[in-house]
């Protein structure tokens, strides 16, 4: 998608796809993207106010060019509609990479999560002379004369002189409250409001599409979705993964009428999976993420704990 490394790439995803999305939805979101990424330097507070949904109508975006590019980019990435997501934190996803868009490229990990980042991490802390313990939930923080010391697990306590908490914002905030932390820096923190995430893994008995690449399901409960048995899971004929959305219609529902949404709409897409499933699994994340909605990203903590 960038210019330096796939320029006719760029050309074909910019000029085609008329009959799809037109020459007017395509323009139509050009001032959207240049006013918002102004605003978001200008008038972060009026931003963070505002909604996406409300914003590109503030910009005159197209109905098509809303549907099939800002739903997706919403919905599809952080599953969360964009009736709901915050302006501010849109454009701030963007941001960051704007001067060197003409660089930015998209890629898929080649292995599990684990694999290819938490064990590489995990041998140079080894290689230090450090230890990883697994399987070991932190119940408590240490906190003595309202100073971090440690953690206390069900095997006992773990004491530090820096303590990291790097883990679901809903497992932090409660974390605080039962280790009895008293601090005017978590104030807003505790008080940040939290967004569920759903996801369904399908094991096929063939590859679902014949890439491997993340695609935008618009219009359907597949808000994003990826073959990945060519890539991250080699050991699968086929391997189908999902982001469902939204998140608070799914996060209570029965795994097998997820599995059907998905069967239907996946229909819709062109994309005929149900006399090829082996297996499936759904992956529920209630409250992990801070929430993306209106009025919330200035509650999120520094990341230096003051002393």
């Amino acid at each position: 998608m960038a210019p330096v490394h796939g320029p006719i790439k760029l050309l074909k995803g910019t000029l085609g796809n008329n009959d799809t999305i037109s020459y007017k939805d395509k323009w139509s979101l050009f001032p959207f993207y240049m006013k918002g990424l102004m605003d978001y330097l200008k008038k972060p507070d009026q931003l963070d106010r505002i909604s996406v949904e409300e914003y590109a109508k503030k910009c005159q975006v197209t109905d098509n060019a809303y549907h099939l590019v800002l739903v997706p980019l919403t919905s599809g990435i952080f599953f969360l509609p964009p009736e709901k997501f915050s302006a501010y934190v849109f454009f701030g996803l963007m941001a960051p990479s704007f001067p060197r868009f003409y660089k930015m490229r998209m890629g898929a990990y080649l292995g599990g999560l684990s694999e290819i980042m938490s064990e590489p991490m995990a041998n140079v802390i080894r290689n230090q002379g450090g230890e990883i313990i697994t399987n070991s939930k932190v119940t408590q923080l240490i906190n003595e004369n309202n100073e971090v010391k440690g953690v206390i697990t069900r095997a006992g306590e773990y004491r530090a002189k820096q303590t990291v908490r790097a883990t679901e914002i809903y497992a932090a905030q409660n974390l605080v409250k039962r280790s009895n932390i008293e601090h005017e820096c978590f104030n807003n923190f505790l008080n940040l409001k939290t967004m569920s995430a759903v996801s369904l893994q399908i094991d096929l008995d063939e590859p679902s599409m014949p890439y491997d690449r993340t695609t935008f399901g618009a219009g359907t409960a597949m808000a994003s979705f990826a073959e990945q048995s060519r890539t991250t899971f080699r050991h699968v004929p086929g391997r189908l993964s999902v982001i469902l959305s939204p998140a608070s219609k799914f996060i209570d529902m029965d795994q097998g009428d997820i599995l059907k949404t998905v069967i239907q709409d996946a229909k819709k897409l062109g994309l005929n999976i149900e006399e090829h499933i082996i297996d499936y699994r759904v992956i529920k994340h209630p409250n992990e993420f801070y929430s993306l909605e209106l009025d919330q990203d200035w509650m999120r903590p520094e990341q230096d704990t003051p002393h």
